[in-house]
């Protein structure tokens, strides 16, 4: 009589265990954003290597990989991220390499970037400057600098005399952002 038998290798089912400590101090490593929701209130700074996405409301400054501002979401003092998306409301300045202005956002601050786009309707107000390294120096030190410069460029409308009110350009109309002049 003959007898056959065949094992399965223990290692299909044998569960991998390492005699190292993880290098991350055990924690399990994060896949997705962090999400503040719709009813968090956050008053202070925020910090995190990873994503952002801001639903609810934040007073302070925030400093992350990425950072998303919902629709909802309301951000009150300075952004500093790789990439910015904003849909909803940011007061303060925005330092990024990639920000995204969409048209339900209302940024209300400076923003100094690397690749900027806005889509038609976002409401802007404040000024806009591209900057190689936009995350190297904060905005108020990049503000500073730019005033101390000279302007380089005629102004828009030549000084008139008393005499001459008469004869003067027309002045340029305002541009029309949803329904608001921006100035």
């Amino acid at each position: 009589m003959l007898i056959i038998s065949y094992a399965w290798p223990v290692m299909f089912f044998k569960k991998k265990t390492s005699s190292r400590p993880p290098s991350d101090g055990g924690r399990p490593a994060r896949v997705g954003p962090s999400i503040i929701g719709a009813d968090v209130v956050i008053q202070g700074n925020v910090v995190t290597g990873g994503e952002l996405q801001v639903e609810g409301t934040i007073q302070g400054d925030v400093r992350a990989a990425a950072v998303i501002v919902g629709p909802q979401g309301s951000l009150h003092g300075e952004v500093v991220a790789e990439d910015v998306v904003v849909r909803g409301r940011v007061i303060g300045p925005i330092r990024g390499l990639r920000v995204q202005v969409f048209a339900s956002a209302h940024v209300d601050g400076d923003i100094i970037h690397d690749s900027l786009a806005v889509e038609t309707g976002a409401f802007c107000q404040g000024n806009i400057r591209r900057s190689e390294e936009p995350l190297a120096q904060p905005a108020r030190a990049l503000l500073e600098q730019q005033v101390s410069q000279p302007q380089m460029h005629e102004p828009d409308v030549a000084p008139v005399a008393e005499d001459e009110e008469d004869n003067r350009r027309p002045s340029r109309r305002p541009i029309m952002l949803r329904g608001r002049a921006a100035e």
